[in-house]
């Protein structure tokens, strides 16, 4: 049998798991092997690390030309020294898999030291000798470093961003902060476009996205004639998988999953590529952050010099959002010149006589697109087909059916609705007239805006040839969440506690002393953050009790899966006064307690938790109580 090792070891990341791997040269193949053998020769596969700590990996076989007969047998490697031939161990469990093509999956144990694997990919093909490649697999175990690593959640880069448009905004020089060599200049804005319409986005959960379009500018080494824009080239196509690491504490951005990039695609830590093929599985560049967080400097040495770029965050306009009329009186009107609604207003109480048109929504989508909501009624008038000014069908194009857009312009104070049958306020008001008919709708109509201070209120006016149709719109803003933030077990005696029925902890609860001697419990961390997900963060140590392996009831540190590394969120329900925490292992008090009981393996933790809850204090002191079958836990936590 042919045997080819090689050897393979990436980058560590502060706080997680990772793989790594080291690449020697694949030997040679005997010249006097068939066609037939050259293809399993050509046997090569790529590790993928599946989940943030890296131990979850698959692997993917090839052949190059690919042969749907040929057998792939994949060894993960022993974890424990155990022979995995002899099949006595829990551990071996698809050590060995089998496939004709597909990715096979393997996750490692989770322990706190680095180990070594041998993975081992055997080619079959009947009547030919088999052939084996092996890759040294390391799983290295670093402890969590809090200060700065994020991966999505709350951090700062999380959203859309794209090459500045400026000159200079990319370019290349001998050393950091010279791009003496070539940078572009402020034409190439347009002439570039392709670029420079470019964006990448960073999402909350951790995954990276380059959203190139039709065309991006592509460039010899990729195929192209010259440089110029077309249609992008794999695997810089945005079809990559890919993750990000940002590091604060570093200065450093990591996008993990090959063919993903900043500013050129071309630019590595090794180099400028020299065909799409030589693409990395990683990129690590240095990055500042302005003080607004809207404006990135990223710098990267690829061997013989620097290049440097600079992006900016899309911020979403002011108007994004949904807005209605104002509930008031005058919330529309019309007069002779502009502020002067003298002809006709609305007066208070059309606020409930017309209900259909006050209950309209006006929708600006942070993408640019625009909806006109109006539900099953709206306002109608005689030149729609209506009887009289009456509450009806919405009456096409003002439907709602609209594909519209719209183009704020904060210095020139205008809003411009570009989609026909799209409109503010009243659909027969535009800027050439009232319409007399639906078929008389312009493709777009441009108002005048005026934003409040708080970005709360719209005033719109419009000139429609004798004088001028005024609107107040005010933006449906959410009630803010009172959950969002950080919060701890309170720092006094029953804190937590239980017993037979609601508020009744007379079977057991906390002493003051336990504040102390249960320290690693009370200062454990429940984040609800903005954006509907939940952390559980506990440190090095959380109180742990025999379920979970422990000796007795003491300080340890987490056991998987209640140690904080679920991926999980929380829908708090105000009105049914619930809390339900979804994620396997996130949990509110104690780790035990759920709907169903108490815990008897960490194994059998469930896929969420529902509590009762109630807020006092302003919302910064919760009381939550749980049923677990013969009684109720209690937990009250306090707002850090």
């Amino acid at each position: 049998m042919k045997t080819i090792k090689i050897k393979e070891m990436n980058v560590l990341k502060k706080g997680f798991y990772i793989a790594s791997v080291l690449f020697l040269s694949i030997a040679a193949i005997s010249c006097e092997e068939d066609d037939q053998l050259n293809i399993i020769a050509g046997l090569d596969f790529n590790i993928a690390t599946l989940n943030p700590e890296g131990n979850r990996v698959g692997v993917i076989a090839t052949t190059v030309p690919p042969d749907g007969r040929i057998v792939y047998t994949v060894n993960f490697g022993d974890p424990s020294g155990v022979d995995v031939a002899d099949g006595s161990a829990d551990r071996t469990k698809d050590l060995i898999q089998k496939t004709s093509g597909p990715m096979v999956i393997y996750e490692y144990p989770e322990l706190e030291e680095s180990v070594l694997y041998n993975i081992t990919v055997t080619a079959s093909l009947p009547g030919r000798e088999d052939v084996s490649i092996t890759k040294e697999h390391a799983v290295i175990y670093k402890p969590v470093d809090t200060g700065g690593g994020s991966s999505g959640g709350g951090s700062p880069i999380a959203g859309t961003w794209r090459l500045a448009p400026e000159a200079a905004a990319l370019g290349v020089g001998p050393a950091l902060n010279d791009v003496s060599w070539w940078s572009n200049a402020e034409e190439d804005v347009t002439t570039r476009d392709c670029l420079f319409d470019d964006t990448y986005v960073f999402n909350p959960d951790g995954t990276f996205q380059n959203m190139l379009g039709a065309e991006t500018w592509i460039e010899p080494w990729q195929g192209a004639a010259a440089e110029e824009c077309g249609a992008p080239v794999f695997p810089h196509d945005g079809t990559a998988s890919a993750t990000y690491a940002y590091d604060a504490g570093a200065g450093t951005i990591t996008l993990n999953g090959r063919g993903a990039f900043l500013g050129l695609s071309k630019v590595t830590n090794g180099g400028e590529l020299a065909s799409p093929g030589d693409a990395p599985e990683s990129v690590t560049y240095m990055v500042t952050l302005s003080d607004d967080g809207n404006t990135m400097e990223l710098d990267i040495n690829f061997g013989p010099g620097f290049w440097s770029f600079r992006l900016i965050k899309d911020v979403p306009p002011a108007i994004t959002g949904t807005w209605r009329l104002a509930p008031e009186a005058a919330a529309l009107g019309v007069g002779p010149v502009k502020d002067d609604v003298s002809w006709w207003s609305n007066a208070s109480e059309d606020v409930t006589t017309r209900a259909c048109l006050f209950d309209d929504q006006y929708v600006f989508n942070s993408d640019g697109t625009f909806q006109n909501i109006l539900g099953d009624q709206t306002w109608l008038e005689p030149w729609q087909g209506a009887s009289a000014e009456e509450c009806g069908t919405p009456v096409f194009p003002h439907d709602g059916t609209a594909s519209a857009t719209y183009d704020y312009d904060e210095g020139a104070g205008t809003l411009t609705i570009d989609g026909r049958g799209a409109f503010m306020g009243l659909a027969k008001v535009t800027n050439a007239g009232e319409l007399a008919s639906p078929g008389d709708t312009p493709d777009s109509v441009t108002y005048e805006i005026t934003l409040s201070d708080d970005g709360n209120t719209m005033e719109l006016d419009i000139n429609f040839g004798p004088g001028y149709w005024s609107f107040k719109l005010v933006k449906d803003v959410p009630p803010a969440n009172p959950l969002v933030g950080t919060w701890k077990l309170a720092p006094e005696a029953a804190a937590l506690g239980v017993g037979p029925a609601l508020n009744d902890v007379s079977w057991w609860s906390n002493a003051s002393e336990d504040v102390t001697t249960r320290a690693c419990l009370f200062d454990d961390e429940y984040v609800f953050n903005n954006d509907g997900t939940f952390q559980n963060i506990l440190g090095d140590q959380t109180w742990l009790e025999p379920w979970q392996g422990a000796s007795a009831e003491e300080c340890g540190t987490p056991v998987f899966p209640h140690d904080g590394t679920a991926s999980a969120t929380y829908d708090y329900d105000e009105g049914a006064g619930t809390l339900t925490i979804d994620g396997r292992g996130a949990f509110l008090g104690l780790a035990k307690v759920t709907n169903s009981g108490e815990l008897a393996s960490s194994g059998d933790a469930p896929d969420s938790v529902t509590y009762e809850i109630t807020l006092s204090d302003g919302g910064n002191t919760m009381e939550l109580d749980i049923n677990f079958g013969p009684g109720y836990w209690s937990f009250k936590l306090v707002k850090q």
